[in-house]
């Protein structure tokens, strides 16, 4: 073999070589070019919270939201009456031999002991008993207005009394116009005669022992779930 045909083929070798080479180094590219993106879809999941105390606060809520759930109670009805909730205030609202009869109350910081403590240790069920305000309005737009409280269970007991509720005070204003300009009376300075006129008016209105019993009942319920409601939008905070 001449020499430059030996040149020739070392060269041709090499060039070989090389390809082979640029070849492989193409393929492990193109490998590593599809492997990358498994890499890149790769996500680690991890709950974060603002801090140590809110994780703690998420854990113990969803413990406590569950078991509030579990004697939360469905709202009774109250017969005779249009209800409506927005939030803690409530209003509820009949017509009466013409007279419109308004209730308005809110269950906010209404919770206490159903009854007197027995001294057995044992916790008492849980009352929501708001104040109330009853609103006999005239179709002219006077309206009389009173404001209510439920008796407490002790006073009960040792007054002997028989109303679950008494009348606070008593005032009058016409239409929209009510004002600490307007002159009120106390409930318990009144003349024993006319409060017991009063508590017949209110009576014959359906505002009555039967009535305020079962406003008592239905309020429970109401602050409860507003209660859980706020549990729950607590939680949400604390995991944001």
């Amino acid at each position: 073999m001449s020499k430059s045909r030996s040149l020739f083929s070392a060269a041709s070798k090499i060039m070989q070589t090389g390809t082979r080479t640029n070849i492989v180094h193409n393929r492990c590219l193109s490998t590593l070019l599809r492997v990358q993106p498994q890499f890149s879809c790769m996500t680690v999941h991890s709950r974060t919270y603002a801090t140590k105390g809110d994780a703690d606060i998420v854990k113990f809520l969803a413990e406590e939201i569950a078991t509030e759930k579990q004697n939360q109670r469905a709202l009774p009805k109250l017969e005779g009456w249009e209800v409506k909730a927005e939030g803690a205030e409530v209003t509820l609202t009949r017509m009466v031999a013409g007279d419109k009869v308004i209730v308005s109350l809110n269950v906010n910081h209404t919770v206490d002991s159903a009854e007197p403590d027995d001294g057995t240790g044992e916790a008492p069920e849980m009352l929501s008993r708001p104040n109330f305000e009853v609103d006999i309005v005239k179709s002219n737009g006077k309206t009389l207005s009173f404001t209510c409280n439920y008796v407490h269970p002790e006073e009960m007991q040792q007054d002997g009394e028989d109303d679950l509720f008494a009348i606070e005070e008593v005032t009058m204003y016409e239409g929209e116009n009510i004002s600490d300009k307007n002159y009120a009376v106390a409930g318990d300075i009144l003349d024993g005669y006319l409060y017991d006129l009063f508590m017949s008016m209110l009576e014959e209105r359906g505002v009555d022992n039967k009535f305020a019993d079962d406003l008592s009942t239905w309020c429970s319920a109401h602050e409860h779930s507003q209660y859980i409601n706020l549990l729950q939008e607590i939680e949400k905070f604390a995991k944001m």
